[in-house]
């Protein structure tokens, strides 16, 4: 460990010991996330559903004042641990936030257990992080919960040869290696495999061998926007519906990205767990909310998250009302908690503080001349998985 890291934790023990939030002081949220460089738009909407959710519900709970602070990571993982730390010296937050990647948890792994501080995860998906702090609680997606049910769904439908085709980073192999392991225990083959490159552009050759494969079901998961669109069009080149070949991803064509897409992205299922088409009063409020405080926002699941993550947060600090913030009873009282959400029912699972959520499969088709994510079907309450 070096000089540094023991200077930090040293100031982080003493903010501790010398400042714990009294009962009715203010109590502060750090939120860590991208405001600048390629996951600025996801930061963006991570705070629009925040302050969406603020506006609805107040900003008070529990007998205190909730003020959010907002920090830049500037698109560097290992920035997070430092404006971690500095938020517990510095700003004296209670709870932190936030995070578009992987990294950017990790790297705050140290700080929540050292500074006791709750951690709601918005946007990563990696189930091992749940095993990093005792503090992480989940308010997006468990990525092996979110790909099984596409594969079950595949077989469901009858399909019995897939093409697995992700890009080549962490949670393209997470979703390769879930959807393989079910897809085929449930029967089905794996007819080829491709880890595409995030630096590619030409998606030709990779359309071309899933076209020529004899598969009837493609697994994808490629980054949203213009690789997913240029992939898709590739697809739709080589004929691959046309074929009855079905093809499934994760997040491809979240609601933010449709209008980008033209009519090859027709047809496009998707297992995820919104869809801005969900008929529940949950969602018909948070649209009109959304729409008051962002005129020209879009629906979309990461504004979501954001807005669960918020609902998360407060309930924690209404489960400490009348008493000096405690960082460990605030998680230990989340477990097990429930709620009605934009997205459907959720909880937080009691054991692995993971988010127990449904998983929709969606249909782009166009509906009054708009590309929309049409759900055609609905897996119930789907609860987290650890498979190494």
């Amino acid at each position: 460990m070096t000089r540094g890291s023991l200077a930090a934790i040293a100031l982080i023990a003493g903010a501790i010991v010398g400042a714990p939030a009294a009962a009715q002081e203010k109590i502060k949220i750090g939120m860590i996330v991208d405001f600048s460089g390629p996951f600025a738009t996801v930061g963006t909407m991570l705070r629009q559903g925040a302050e969406t959710y603020t506006a609805d519900h107040g900003a008070s709970v529990g007998g205190r004042e909730v003020e959010w602070v907002f920090r830049d990571v500037g698109g560097n993982p290992a920035n997070a641990k430092t404006i971690a730390e500095e938020m517990v010296v510095k700003d004296k937050v209670s709870l932190i936030t936030g995070f578009a990647l992987t990294p950017q948890v990790a790297a705050v792994a140290a700080v929540a257990n050292q500074a006791k501080l709750p951690t709601v995860m918005m946007v990563p998906s990696t189930p091992a992080l749940m095993k990093m702090s005792p503090y992480f609680v989940r308010s997006s997606n468990n990525m092996q919960a979110t790909v099984t049910p596409g594969a079950e769904w595949a077989a469901r439908n009858g399909k019995k040869k897939a093409y697995i085709a992700v890009s080549d980073y962490a949670p393209g192999y997470e979703v390769q290696a879930t959807f393989k392991r079910r897809f085929t225990a449930l029967g089905g083959t794996v007819v080829g495999e491709d880890r595409i490159p995030l630096n590619t552009v030409d998606y030709a050759p990779f359309a071309e061998r899933i076209a020529q494969s004899g598969a009837d079901i493609v697994q994808v998961f490629i980054p949203p926007g213009a690789p997913s669109i240029s992939f898709t069009r590739g697809l739709t080149a080589q004929g691959v519906g046309q074929k009855g070949v079905t093809v499934i991803g994760i997040g491809e064509t979240d609601e933010t990205f449709l209008p980008l897409y033209d009519d090859a992205v027709l047809g496009f299922y998707s297992s995820f767990h919104y869809s801005s088409t969900l008929k529940n009063p949950e969602n018909d409020a948070f649209k009109k909310s959304l729409a008051a405080k962002f005129e020209k926002a879009i629906p979309d699941p990461f504004i979501v998250q954001g807005y669960d993550g918020a609902n998360l947060l407060f309930k924690m600090i209404e489960s400490q009302k009348g008493k000096s913030f405690d960082g460990a009873a605030a998680v230990e009282a989340i477990k097990g908690y429930k709620w009605n959400s934009p997205r459907g029912p959720m909880m937080i699972d009691p054991e692995s503080r993971d988010v127990v959520e449904n998983m929709y499969i969606r249909r782009v088709e166009r509906v009054n001349g708009k590309l929309e994510n049409v759900v055609q079907d609905t897996f119930e309450m789907v609860k987290p998985t650890f498979i190494e």
